[in-house]
């Protein structure tokens, strides 16, 4: 078996990094040409032929493209449609609270989902979401929260007032 040279293992690794702005740039170009020439155009972007080819046929898509189709609960359109909506709800002071972000997409998918999902999700888009009920509270404010602190001093209050009417 012939020793992997330089060159190869550079080609090997070229193979493995695919750089989707190159591809994007490339099919681009095919298709202002009349007659799509990839080889020279893949040698022009750094780019394998097969590659090059198989992505403007639309027989295969970008790694992210996939990843969203494949693994994901909703595609990155379909997380756009439900941003988008929330935005909407937002904006017309319907803050969605996570609950009802749950019951949309269980609505948009007809299955249920996993109990972190909408707690991934809100992580994932958390710059891009305004309304008020999906934010996590803070754990400042959390340890904050004397509400047990409130009851026990107002019970004690209600009981001396009941000792000591005014």
């Amino acid at each position: 078996m012939p020793r992997p040279t330089e060159t190869s293992i550079q080609y090997s690794n070229r193979c493995i990094m695919v750089n989707e702005a190159a591809i994007q740039q490339a099919i681009s170009d095919l298709k202002s040409q009349k007659v799509p020439n990839y080889t020279q155009t893949a040698q022009k972007y750094n780019l394998e032929i097969s590659t090059l080819r198989r992505r403007f046929k639309g027989k295969t898509v970008s790694n992210a493209e996939a990843h969203s189709r494949d693994q994901k609960l909703l595609t990155n359109a379909q997380e756009n449609v439900l941003l988008e909506y929330i935005r909407k709800l937002s904006d017309r002071g319907l803050h969605p609270t996570p609950q009802i972000l749950e019951n949309l997409v269980i609505e948009l998918i007809k299955k249920p989902i996993g109990k972190c999902w909408v707690h991934r999700f809100l992580e994932r888009y958390e710059n891009e979401l305004t309304s008020v009920y999906l934010r996590n509270i803070d754990q400042s404010r959390h340890v904050a929260d004397n509400s047990k602190h409130f009851k026990h001093y107002f019970t004690l209050v209600r009981a001396c007032f009941s000792l000591f009417p005014l």
